[in-house]
């Protein structure tokens, strides 16, 4: 389990340098990548866990954001995609929430595949991923779940 909060206080985390900020950003992001499935708070408004959630999905992770009960996060519970999960907690149910949504999410975490493509293909996915802002990963992903729904065969 990887696990990224700088522990102390909260005053000098954010009073750090320019350095020290952009080193968190990029151990963020590579926390990111390396997760198999994101889980965040989002009780209060933050623009940073939006994006935090954003980056995840786009990357195709499952996300579990937890909020506590009486604090409805208005933005979150408008996001409609099947690899988020939007959970109300109190502190007396926590862990179960977490076990549950953990449970949930497990049919959802991708499995690596990797293939070669010419340098055509390769031209053509960075071209999607540079101009539409998408990974070539979902791209490819999309286009793979719209032939099965297409595809009467294998829907039967």
């Amino acid at each position: 389990m990887v696990r990224e909060w700088t522990e102390g206080n909260l005053e000098d985390f954010y009073s750090g340098s320019h350095k020290d900020r952009v080193d968190h950003y990029r151990r963020t992001m590579d926390l990111l990548k390396k997760a198999d499935v994101v889980v965040v708070e989002v009780s209060l408004h933050s623009m940073s866990m939006g994006y935090i959630v954003n980056k995840a999905l786009e990357a195709g992770k499952p996300v579990i954001a937890i909020y506590k009960k009486g604090f409805d996060p208005y933005f979150f519970s408008g996001i409609e995609d099947s690899k988020l999960i939007v959970v109300a907690y109190d502190e007396s149910d926590l862990e179960g929430i977490l076990r549950n949504s953990l449970d949930k999410v497990s049919g959802l975490i991708d499995v690596r595949f990797n293939f070669f493509v010419s340098p055509k293909i390769l031209t053509y996915l960075d071209w999607v991923a540079q101009k539409r802002r998408v990974p070539r990963s979902v791209f490819l992903r999309e286009l793979i779940e719209k032939e099965m729904k297409r595809d009467k065969e294998f829907r039967a």
